[in-house]
């Protein structure tokens, strides 16, 4: 069975197969038979299609008609008793009203018993009493992180050997790699990290215990 809508009925076709050289025809094609209709919102099986259809077709309907049909009654039920019991919808509405109440009010003004006798109606509003949270204090700014002078050099190194790898400094020639900027600078960084020297920072964490000296 085939359902075709047309405006608010669902009509109800069958179709059959008349194969070739039934009547004469010189291939075969399918025939449809208008079975009956019915509204699109109908919620079971109408009295009149029921001695009319297969249970194959009465299932079919049951699924694209009743079903959809009874969820949609059912959640239009639902919303127009939400839409019932609402009282907000109301107040806006007596917002608007008053409002409109207000600006014509300008063109004749109204008794004031009218005015007292809305005033008094909404006194009768129960309404939710928010309670003002207690101010609460500004949020004080976390003190800056000191920074940490050995980290910042173990990133730096890092930093500086990923730059000799990718190419910064190019290639050290096959003669004279002393006179170039790159060991230059590498001489520099070795005395100032590791250098005998006293200025270096491998003997201020001697000095401080962090690092030991050779033959102590």
């Amino acid at each position: 069975m085939h359902l075709k809508l047309r405006g608010n009925r669902a009509m109800l076709y069958r179709s059959s197969w008349v194969p070739k050289g039934t009547n004469g025809n010189t291939h075969g094609y399918s025939v449809q038979q208008f079975v009956g209709s019915l509204p699109v919102d109908s919620p079971k099986l109408p009295a009149d299609l029921a001695n009319v259809l297969s249970v194959e077709e009465v299932a079919l309907l049951e699924a694209r008609v009743f079903q959809p049909a009874r969820l949609a009654a059912e959640k239009a039920r639902r919303s127009a008793e939400q839409h019932e019991t609402d009282p907000i919808w109301r107040l806006e509405e007596a917002t608007r009203l008053t409002l409109e109440a207000a600006s014509r009010s300008e063109r004749g003004a109204v008794p004031n018993a009218k005015v007292a006798a809305v005033q008094s109606a909404l006194a009768n509003v129960r309404t939710i009493v928010q309670v003002q949270a207690p101010p609460t204090a500004p949020a004080q700014s976390p003190e800056p992180s000191k920074t940490d002078p050995l980290k910042d050099l173990l990133d730096a190194i890092k930093v500086a050997r990923g730059a000799v790898l990718a190419g910064r400094y190019g290639t050290a020639p096959a003669e004279g790699v002393r006179s170039t900027y790159a060991y230059k600078m590498w001489a520099d960084i070795f005395e100032a990290v590791g250098g005998s020297g006293g200025n270096s920072l491998m003997n201020a964490l001697q000095v401080k215990g962090f690092a030991k000296m050779r033959g102590k």
